[in-house]
């Protein structure tokens, strides 16, 4: 019983300083929509991004899509360098082919990166399914 407790609090005690954390601007969170990236994230995942200019082959990143609103969470596979700008090849890890529809020049601009998921000891930290809140609510404000 005392195990469960401490436990709880703990969980409580992390998701409050995540928000604060949020809140403050330190980190953002992204809900994740879509197989692109199963099986390692799936709809409803939340996902902890950070920002970061040391984005490298492997990381996971959180760009702006080209046309539109909405942003897309795929997986680093290739860096180009071009004039002074870095370019990144990204695909999800469930589709078989790299984003080329998104892509300008050379890949994913430095400068439609918002972030990248973050990873501790190279684990992409996600909280499973609590993303459904916002999924839901996002689909009935937009009725």
């Amino acid at each position: 019983m005392k195990i469960t407790f401490l436990i709880t609090n703990i969980l409580l005690i992390l998701f409050v300083l995540i928000i604060i954390l949020n809140i403050l601007g330190f980190i953002m969170l992204g809900v994740v929509e879509g197989p692109s990236m199963e099986p390692l994230f799936q709809t409803g995942d939340l996902v902890i991004i950070v920002k970061s200019n040391n984005i490298n082959v492997g990381d996971i990143i959180v760009f702006k899509k080209r046309i539109g609103n909405g942003y897309i969470i795929h997986r680093v596979i290739s860096v180009n360098n071009f004039n002074g700008t870095s370019y990144y090849v990204t695909k999800g890890d469930n589709n078989p082919l790299p984003d080329y529809q998104e892509f300008e020049v050379l890949g994913i601009p430095q400068g439609r990166v918002v972030g990248k998921v973050l990873e501790i000891n190279g684990i992409p930290m996600k909280i499973p399914m609590i993303g459904y809140l916002s999924l839901i609510l996002r689909r009935v404000l937009s009725v």
